[in-house]
């Protein structure tokens, strides 16, 4: 996996869980960049390791990618009050969905880094 610095922060409950993650991230249909990990419950910590895509100006990887993991309530408020996204599910193809229709709303240059085949951002 090719590390710019730029990328969504990945979260999992096990380390066979976020390789697992990970992989479905960088295969050829996805590609979508990953800049941190980590094993366990979201904290506030790591919100703010992905609101450094904030201060870059890339808006639309300052999120985090929660699978199988809980989010504490501090982690949740400080990432509303930073505008950071998070994404929480139990099955990584819905994370997938989340993020990809996420990333129809915004508009700082989606193609420019991201290169998702058109069928994959349908809405289903």
């Amino acid at each position: 996996m090719v590390h710019t610095g730029e990328g969504v922060c990945v979260q999992a409950s096990t380390l066979g869980s976020l390789e697992a993650l990970l992989e479905f991230l960088k295969s050829p249909a996805v590609k979508i960049p990953v800049s941190g990990i980590n094993i366990g419950p979201v904290h506030k910590k790591d919100i703010m390791r992905a609101s450094v895509m904030l201060e870059k100006g890339r808006k639309k990887f300052a999120c985090l990618l929660a699978f199988d993991v809980p989010v504490t309530r501090e982690a949740r408020e400080m990432a509303e009050s930073l505008g950071v996204r998070v994404f929480t599910a139990d099955i990584i193809y819905h994370l997938f969905d989340q993020f990809t229709a996420y990333l129809k709303t915004v508009s700082d240059g989606l193609s420019e880094t991201l290169s998702l085949p058109p069928e994959t951002l349908s809405s289903s």
